[in-house]
């Protein structure tokens, strides 16, 4: 696979795992989601986002692991849907 030479170090050296982990946060996006600092109730200390859309319902409380978090300490919660994104999920589009 080439490698994007844009990409830090850790992406360039594991390729698969940043390609998961964004496609992740992306798909986030298209089912609707919004980044986490755009959230009035964001806590401080993690930087508001105010270029990116906020959202306009907060189905959960604010969640520091979310995907779409990017003051989570593991970028893009290392690509794993945290419980309450799973639970936003399914409030939006029901169980499996």
């Amino acid at each position: 696979m080439r490698r994007s030479k844009r990409w830090g170090r850790r992406c360039q050296q594991r390729s698969d795992f940043c390609l998961w982990a964004t496609a992740v946060h992306e798909f986030g996006h298209a089912i609707g989601f919004a980044h986490e600092a755009t959230r009035d109730d964001v806590p401080e200390g993690c930087a508001k986002d105010v270029l990116s859309q906020k959202g306009k319902w907060n189905v959960t409380f604010y969640d520091p692991q979310s995907v779409m978090n990017y003051c989570n300490n593991n970028w893009n919660n290392d690509g794993r849907l945290s419980a309450r994104d799973i639970e936003a999920v399914t409030k939006i589009y029901g169980a499996r």
